[in-house]
This record gives C-alpha cells, structure tokens and sequence, in this order.
C-alpha cells in the first residue's frame, strides 16, 4: 500500500510541475546560445556556433565546423537567419552562411525542442547540400568572465 501512495504522490507532484510551465513565447528566444551539430550521414563533421537572437527572431554569430570524414577543413565564421518558438516550447530556426560568398551559399534548418526551463534545447537539423545531423545548445552569459576548459 505504501508503495502505491508512493507512486500516486509522485505522479500528481510530477503532474503539477509539468501543469505549471507557461506557455513559450517568441520572446523567451531573445538571448545568447552555444549550440553543437554533429553530422550523421555523408560529410561527417562537428560544429560549434555561438549565436544570437534578438527580439523579432534575427540571429547572428559564428560558428566553426571540424574536419569531414574526407579530413577537408570545414568552415569558420558568420552565419546569420531567423528563428521562431511555438507555445509548446519547440522551435525553428533557420541558419545561413556563405563559406564562398557570391559562390557557395548553404541553408540549414533547425527543428528544435527547448526544455521547460526554456534555457537549453535538443533537435536535429538538415541543410540545402543534403547534410543532417544533430544539435543541442544553451543559454549563455556574454557578461560573465569566460573561463577555458581543462
């Protein structure tokens, strides 16, 4: 009996947790995100982009992409596009950058979930040369010291 208690208890607590996040909004974008990409079908490679969104949805950065499975350097610099939050907290963005500008032009599109806090999220993206993968991020301070990792 006290393990069926149990196990009601947690339910209605994890019911009224869940019952009590509010809605996503397009505002709750607005911020600084470090985001990582992993390719997972042809041209393997990893990427890490530090982006900002700003109200209205705008967003720009940088990001820098590893090697591919074919050890061809992969691209560094700005990218730019939009971004867009649904009430259920999933979103969309879409990020573009010119690795050959006036030349190579590559659209990628996010498909992404936030977490109830609204502060990190998960999802996968794919891009106009036929590449997908995987992509996580979270919220970042522009004001704290940055420290390097060990």
């Amino acid at each position: 009996m006290k393990k069926i208690l149990f196990i009601a208890t947690t339910l209605l607590v994890s019911s009224q947790a869940f019952a009590a996040s509010t809605p996503c909004t397009q505002a709750n974008l607005v911020g600084n995100y470090v985001m990582y990409q992993a390719a997972i079908n042809h041209h393997n490679h990893m990427g890490r982009c530090t982006i900002n969104i700003v109200a209205g949805g705008a967003l720009t950065g940088n990001c820098e992409f590893g090697n591919n499975a074919a050890n061809e350097p992969g691209y560094s610099g700005p990218v730019y596009g939009a971004a867009s939050m649904n009430s259920n907290c999933s979103a969309t963005a879409n990020i573009s950058f010119d690795p050959v500008p006036g030349t190579v032009h590559i659209d990628s599109y996010f498909d992404l979930q936030f977490s109830p806090n609204k502060e990190s999220f998960v999802g996968n993206f794919n891009n106009t040369f036929g590449v997908e993968g995987i992509t996580n991020g979270t919220r970042y301070s522009t004001v704290l010291p940055a420290t390097t990792a060990p």
